[in-house]
């Protein structure tokens, strides 16, 4: 709601400030400039310290920042001339806390939930975004209305507070074992799962062959234990890990494999830096880096499909209230309330996208196939829909039924680009994330800013529709030669 609230309070200000349309694209394409910012820290941050505790740092950051805006904006910031200055660094703080919100989003679908309905989570997750855009459209007017456009800012920072509260009792917190553990070095897992029952020792010594020289049965339980939380494991809390278990799991192994020379026996014996030095292989396989990320081919079609699909999204959500109102002829009313029908429809869009990818999944269908699959319906059928709003003298209702169309069908790429993100590096989601959110974000700046310059010179929104629609083909183009719905980084 924070950050849809200004496309409607946009209008009330650039009537009162005297604002043109070009300046207008630069006001709002403040806050991607923040949202940019934090993407990729929010992403590192999130698979460090979880989701949970960054996401909760953002909400009380953005609300902060939200209440700014109207106690900078006073009489004597107005008379100095500081009236655009002090928007777009309000703009700019809030931009900053909502950027980590979905970085830590995918680090907790990554780590919470199982892959089988990864999809489905991800589309309900967006689905709480889109519907937060569409009660943003509904009570902004209403709020503007009532309190001003200085109002309406304080509401929605002052909302924050409850929503904080909200998550931080909602959602479950470390377990205090779990958090000793894996020792003050490892990351912090938002929650624990039960660990895999040891194997039986003479399977472990089966294996061992195919194990790297060295490696201790402990380490060997430590690294699947582990591995299926889907939680990096560092080094240092690895060799932590296994000195600490050795002796148990040794003694563990030997009951179950009876009398007999014992090689967990040795592993018991292990000292912490022999522990450490079986455990190094596994904990640098889970080293990547974001230059290691840019180095598929699989990354970039996430990346170029993420900058077509902010592109499209950020005009829509910044530029739609005004589209209804100076080229329908709306009243301030009733573009946020016409505005409200494809958000709702791209809300349920998103849980819908969800079920259908997980139940194609299910149902044997190639997690390629069902990627590439929903996201050129994604960006093709909005293609054509913003075709039509390019034709002369359509009317209202063939306006904002296209207009539907176009965002309602986007929402399918949650389960197409996005889901996409954790098949390809499900350890290292957040950071998947916050990369290809930061390269989709510049595309938003580029957009929002472009549309300002283009509606003041040409009077019309076409242009920017055929451009749109352009570059949904190029990256329907992209996606189905380069995206992959296998696991590529460990």
């Amino acid at each position: 709601m924070d950050r849809i609230c200004l496309s409607v309070a946009i209008m009330p200000m650039a009537a009162e400030f005297g604002w043109p349309a070009s300046l207008q694209g630069v006001i709002q394409s403040a806050f991607l400039w923040g949202y940019m910012a934090t993407q990729l820290v929010g992403g590192a941050l999130a698979d460090r310290y979880g989701g949970k505790r960054v996401l909760a740092a953002g909400i009380a950051w953005f609300s902060v920042a939200s209440l700014l805006l109207p106690v900078m904006l006073q009489p004597a910031t107005v008379a100095a001339g500081l009236t655009v200055p002090a928007v777009l660094l309000s703009r700019f703080l809030t931009g900053l806390g909502e950027g980590v919100a979905l970085p830590s989003m995918s680090n907790l679908v990554a780590s919470h939930i199982e892959p089988a309905a990864k999809a489905r989570a991800l589309g309900l997750c967006f689905s709480g975004f889109h519907s937060g855009n569409l009660v943003g459209l509904v009570l902004s007017p209403l709020l503007l209305m009532t309190y001003g456009w200085r109002g309406l800012f304080m509401v929605f920072g002052v909302l924050g507070l409850p929503l904080l509260l909200f998550w931080l009792r909602a959602v479950p917190d470390v377990p205090a074992a779990a958090a000793a553990a894996a020792g003050p070095g490892a990351p912090a897992p938002e929650a624990a799962k039960p660990a895999a029952p040891a194997a039986p020792a003479a399977a472990a010594r089966a294996a061992a062959p195919n194990s790297p020289p060295g490696t201790s049965m402990s380490a060997i339980n430590v690294s699947i234990n582990y591995a299926s939380t889907s939680i990096p494991v560092t080094e240092q809390a690895a060799a932590g890990l296994v000195a600490s278990n050795a002796a148990s799991a040794a003694a563990a192994a030997d009951a179950a494999a009876g009398p007999g020379p014992s090689s967990a026996a040795a592993a018991a014996a292990a000292t912490p830096a022999a522990a450490a030095a079986a455990a190094a292989p596994a904990a640098k396989k889970s080293d990547v880096t974001v230059a290691k990320l840019l180095t598929s081919s699989a990354t970039w079609a996430i990346i170029v499909v993420n900058v077509v699909n902010h592109f499209g999204y950020f005009i829509y959500l910044n530029w739609m209230p005004t589209y209804f109102s100076k080229a329908l002829g709306f009243d301030l009313r009733s573009s946020s309330f016409t505005a409200f029908l494809p958000w709702l429809v791209m809300a349920v869009g998103s849980s819908a996208s969800g079920l259908l990818a997980d139940s194609l999944v299910a149902r044997g269908v190639p997690v390629t196939t069902v990627r590439k699959s929903l996201q050129t319906v994604a960006f093709l059928v909005p293609a054509a829909a913003l075709m039509v709003l390019c034709q002369p003298g359509i009317s209202a209702a063939t306006a904002v039924s296209a207009m539907t169309v176009a965002l309602g069908t986007t929402s399918l790429g949650q389960a197409g680009f996005v889901a996409n993100m954790s098949d390809v590096a499900p350890r290292h989601a957040g950071k998947m994330f916050g990369l290809c959110n930061t390269f989709g974000c510049l595309s938003g700046i580029v957009g929002v800013t472009a549309v300002g310059f283009i509606v003041e010179a040409t009077k019309s929104f076409t242009p920017v529709f055929q451009m749109t629609a352009a570059l949904y083909v190029l990256g329907v183009a992209v996606w189905l030669v380069w995206c992959r719905g296998e696991k590529v980084f460990d």
